[in-house]
C-alpha cells in the first residue's frame, strides 16, 4: 500500500428494497474475551414479488448451529454456502404467497470471532460490517441484493467497552447500548474503548475515537462543514445524525479495508484520522449522497452514479475549502490522499493497458478509474452546463430518485433536462469512449494578433480550453477557446510582446500533457504489477516485478525500480517469507531515485520484520528514519503514533 488509504474500499453496493416492511428487533451479547458474539432475536416482512416462491435468509458462518425459525407460513428449508462463508437459508413455500403476505422469523446463533470479510474481534476491539457480511440475518431478493431494514439493535458488551452504529439514535442502560433505525439501513456495529464526542451543527455530529491523538471535536467540525457545503451542492439528507467511527489501524492491515462510507458515518482506521484530509472526507461523506441515498439502478453507468460522483463531490470540496491544491489534485493527485487518482493516476492505467469506458467499468476499476477519469469527465461536464445547472439537476435526482434508484441514462436525461439541450457528443466522447485526448499546438504572433495552430494526435473531440497568454513584462491574460477539427487554426488578440502560450494551463481537460506523459509511460510497470495485487494474483504480480528488475532502468528519474522493490518486499511479506521482503526493502533504499511518499512505509516495514525477529538495533534505527522520512513528507504517514505503537508492543513482548 502506498500508504494505508491507498487501498480505500468504499462499500456502497446498490442495495435495494426487495422486501417490504423489513424491521428487526436483535439482541446482540459480545464477550471480547471470550471471543463470543452471540445474536438473537425476531424480524418481520411484508413479501414482495421475488418471494412468492421462495425467500433466501443469509447468515455468516458462525462457531455453532444456527436456530431459525419461521412464522406465518408453511414451508421446507434448505442451506448452501456462498463463497464468502455466509450461509443461505432458502425457505420454499409449500403455496405461492400472494405480495404482501407479512413474515416473521426468529433467531439465535453464535457468530464467533472467526475473521471475515468486514469481520474482526480480539480482546479489546470488534468490526462486524454489514455491508460485506451478514453478521445478523439479512433478507434478499430474487437477484441477491440485501434488503436495508429499520429496527431496534440492542448491543451489550461487557467492562468499559462502546458499542457504535451510524444513522440510529442510541439509549444506554447499564452495559446495554439500544440503537434504534427509524429509516431503513443496512446495520454495521463496532466495539472498541471507544470516547464519544458530539459536534452540534446542522445535524448532531459525533465522533467515536479510539486513540488519545485523535480530535474529535476538531473532526466532526470540520467533517459537519464538509456535509453542510455538500448539502448544499447536492441536496439535503434525512438522516438522525452523522458518525465518525475510527478503528485501529492494525485491522485495516489484517483486513485489507481502508475505510468505509456508511449511511450516516464515515469509518476510517486511526491513521487516517490524525489530520484532517478534505480529498478522503469529501469522497466519503460524498457517498452519503451517491451510492446510500441514490442508488444505482442496472449495471450500465453504476460505478460513475457512485464512485465518479462521490469523487466528483470530493473535488467540490477542495475547490471550496482549499482551492489552492484543486489544481494539483486535478493533474497528480491531492496531498496526503490516493495519489493515482487523478489525472495522471488515469494515464499511467491507460499506458499500463488498463482502460474501459466509464459506462461499463469493471471490477476494481471502478475505483482505478472512476475516481480519476470519472471524477473530471463529470468536473467538465459540470463546466460546460454550469455549476448551477449542474448541481440542480443532482438535485433533482436526489429529490426523485431516493427509492427507486436511477438508471445511467436517466442520470444523462436530467442533466440535459435541467441544461435545456442536447449533450449526446459530451456524453458520447467521455462516457462511451476509451482514452483521453491528446494534441500539439504551435503559435506565432502578428503583431496584435496571435496565430494559433492545435492538431488533435488521436481521437477528435469537442473541447473547451482556456489558453494563458504570458507577455514579456510579465503580465498574462487568459483567454477561452473551443476546437471541434483535426486541425484548428485560431487568431486571438493579444497586448503586447508574447512571451509563452499554454493550453488548458490548470489541467481543467484530462488529457496527455507533455509534462506528465513520460512518468506515465514509466510508471506504467509499477501499475501493472498494482494491477495484478488488486487481483490477488500475486504470484504474477512477483514474476512481472522480477522481469522488469532483471531488464534494468538505464534512466529512472521516476523511482520506478525503487517501487517496483517496495511491493515486491509487500508481497513477499504477505506470502509470509519476512528474509526476502526484508532483503527487497533494504535494496529498494539502494536505488538513487525514491518515491517520496514510499520512503517512511519502507522503513516503517524493515521496522515491524526487524521487531519480529526480535533485532532491537534494527528496528529501532528503521524506526527512526521512518519519522524522519515521515516528517520530510508533510507527516501525511502518521509514522510518530505507528513508530510508538510499534515500540510499545515491542516492549510489552520483553517483558
Amino acid at each position: 500500500m502506498r500508504r494505508l488509504i491507498v487501498l480505500l474500499y468504499l462499500l456502497a453496493p446498490a442495495l435495494l428494497s426487495a422486501q417490504r416492511k423489513l424491521d428487526y428487533q436483535l439482541q446482540v451479547k459480545a464477550d471480547l474475551a471470550k471471543k463470543s458474539f452471540f445474536v438473537q432475536g425476531g424480524f418481520s416482512f411484508e413479501t414482495d414479488t421475488a418471494a412468492a416462491d421462495s425467500i433466501d435468509i443469509v447468515i455468516s458462518k458462525g462457531v455453532g448451529p444456527v436456530t431459525l425459525q419461521l412464522q406465518g407460513a408453511a414451508a421446507v428449508m434448505d442451506t448452501s454456502l456462498k463463497a464468502s462463508g455466509d450461509i443461505i437459508y432458502r425457505w420454499h413455500f409449500r403455496s405461492p404467497l400472494p405480495v404482501g403476505t407479512p413474515l416473521h422469523f426468529t433467531c439465535a446463533y453464535e457468530r464467533g470471532g472467526a475473521p471475515a470479510f468486514q469481520f474482526y474481534l480480539d480482546s479489546t476491539f470488534c468490526m462486524a460490517g454489514g455491508y460485506g457480511l451478514a453478521w445478523y440475518p439479512q433478507v434478499t431478493d430474487g437477484a441477491g441484493n440485501h434488503t436495508r431494514g429499520t429496527g431496534t439493535i440492542a448491543v451489550t458488551t461487557s467492562g468499559n467497552l462502546m458499542p457504535a452504529m451510524a444513522a440510529g439514535t442510541v439509549s444506554v442502560k447499564n452495559h446495554t447500548y439500544t440503537f434504534h433505525y427509524a429509516q431503513p439501513d443496512i446495520f454495521s456495529l463496532y466495539i472498541g474503548h471507544y470516547t464519544r464526542q458530539e459536534y452540534k451543527g446542522q445535524l448532531s455530529f459525533y465522533t467515536y475515537s479510539l486513540s488519545s491523538g485523535i480530535d474529535g471535536k476538531d473532526l466532526s467540525r470540520k467533517s459537519a462543514a464538509v456535509l453542510d457545503y455538500l448539502s448544499s451542492q447536492f441536496g439535503p439528507l434525512d438522516i438522525p445524525n452523522f458518525s465518525i467511527i475510527e478503528y485501529p489501524d492494525y485491522v485495516a492491515e489484517i483486513t485489507g479495508i481502508g475505510g468505509a462510507s456508511i449511511l450516516g458515518g464515515v469509518v476510517m482506521p486511526t491513521g487516517a484520522l490524525r489530520e484532517f484530509n478534505y480529498a478522503l472526507f469529501g469522497h466519503e461523506i460524498g457517498h452519503q449522497w451517491w451510492g446510500n441515498k441514490v442508488l444505482a439502478a442496472g449495471t450500465k453507468g453504476e460505478e460513475m452514479l457512485s464512485e465518479g460522483l462521490a469523487q466528483y463531490g470530493s473535488l467540490q470540496v477542495v475547490s471550496h475549502f482549499d482551492s489552492a491544491h484543486a489544481m494539483e489534485y486535478r493533474r497528480t493527485g491531492y496531498p496526503g490522499y490516493i495519489n493515482d487518482q487523478c489525472g495522471l493516476g488515469y494515464l499511467k492505467n491507460v499506458a499500463a493497458g488498463n482502460d474501459e469506458p466509464l459506462i461499463s467499468l469493471t471490477g476494481s476499476n471502478g475505483h482505478t478509474i472512476g475516481d480519476s477519469k470519472g471524477f473530471l469527465a463529470l468536473e467538465l461536464l459540470s463546466n460546460t452546463v454550469g455549476k448551477a445547472v449542474f448541481h440542480k439537476a443532482l438535485r433533482t435526482i436526489g429529490d426523485q430518485y431516493s427509492r427507486g434508484g436511477i438508471t445511467w441514462d436517466g442520470f444523462q436525461m436530467e442533466v440535459e433536462k435541467a441544461y435545456g439541450s442536447s449533450l449526446q457528443w459530451f456524453y458520447s466522447q467521455w462516457f462511451e469512449r476509451l482514452g483521453a485526448p491528446a494534441w500539439q499546438s504551435s503559435w506565432q504572433q502578428q503583431q496584435n494578433k496571435l496565430q494559433l495552430n492545435i492538431t488533435q494526435k488521436d481521437s477528435i473531440y469537442q473541447l473547451p480550453l482556456e489558453v494563458l497568454i504570458t507577455y514579456n513584462n510579465g503580465t498574462s491574460s487568459l483567454q477561452r477557446i473551443t476546437i471541434r477539427d483535426r486541425n484548428s487554426q485560431l487568431q486571438l488578440p493579444v497586448d503586447g510582446l508574447v512571451k509563452e502560450v499554454q493550453i488548458d494551463p490548470y489541467f481543467k481537460v484530462l488529457h496527455w500533457d507533455e509534462a506528465l506523459t513520460p512518468e506515465a509511460l514509466a510508471q506504467a510497470k509499477v501499475v501493472r504489477v498494482l494491477n495484478l495485487r488488486r487481483e490477488q494474483k500475486n504470484e504474477e504480480a512477483m514474476k512481472l516485478a522480477q522481469s522488469y528488475i532483471k531488464e534494468g532502468f538505464p534512466d529512472d528519474q521516476y523511482g520506478v525500480e525503487y517501487t517496483l522493490l517496495y511491493h515486491m518486499g509487500r508481497i513477499a511479506a504477505m506470502q509470509n517469507k519476512p528474509a526476502e521482503a526484508l532483503a527487497y526493502y533494504q535494496r529498494s533504499l539502494q536505488c538513487v531515485s525514491r518515491a517520496p511518499d514510499l520512503l517512511a512505509y519502507t522503513y516503517y516495514r524493515i521496522a515491524q520484520l526487524a521487531a519480529a525477529g526480535n533485532d532491537d538495533d534494527l528496528m529501532r534505527w528503521a524506526a527512526a528514519n521512518a519519522v524522519k522520512a515521515d516528517a520530510a513528507h508533510n507527516k501525511s504517514g502518521g509514522m510518530e503514533a505507528k513508530v510508538a505503537g510499534l515500540l510499545a508492543s515491542t516492549v510489552a513482548k520483553t517483558k
